[in-house]
């Protein structure tokens, strides 16, 4: 009975616990990976959507509130190509965000292997 549960300890610690810590770097940039890429390119689009830059750039040449006359079209042209440059460099700066996320979590296992051998020899 004794022997049974030593046996069944030892499988599992040799085959469950570091078989894990084995298939980790796998799952990590197999399943993982595609996780995080899904993640970011939604995030991407997400931010788009609510920032509307395509409903701003179809507009782009409709006057605003109705006023057809050449001030309210002159008006409403600069302010939605103003409102277009801002919006675009926001989705920018956060595509900028999502991808240097995205590059952490990439080389994020090589950084922790480095501090562990830094600490184990130094």
């Amino acid at each position: 009975m004794l022997q049974s549960l030593v046996s069944q300890a030892l499988k599992f610690v040799l085959l469950d616990l570091i078989g894990d810590i084995l298939y980790f770097p796998v799952w990590w940039y197999s399943e993982g990976l595609h996780k995080v890429i899904i993640f970011c390119l939604e995030q991407i689009k997400d931010t788009e959507k609510s920032l509307a830059l395509r409903i701003w750039l179809k507009n782009l040449l409709v006057p605003m509130f109705g006023q057809y006359d050449w001030q309210g079209r002159l008006i409403s042209f600069f302010m939605r190509i103003f409102q277009i440059i801002y919006r675009f460099f926001a989705l920018l700066l956060w595509s900028v965000f999502v991808i240097i996320f995205f590059l952490i979590y990439l080389i994020l296992p090589f950084f922790v292997l480095v501090q562990i051998l830094l600490v184990i020899v130094g």
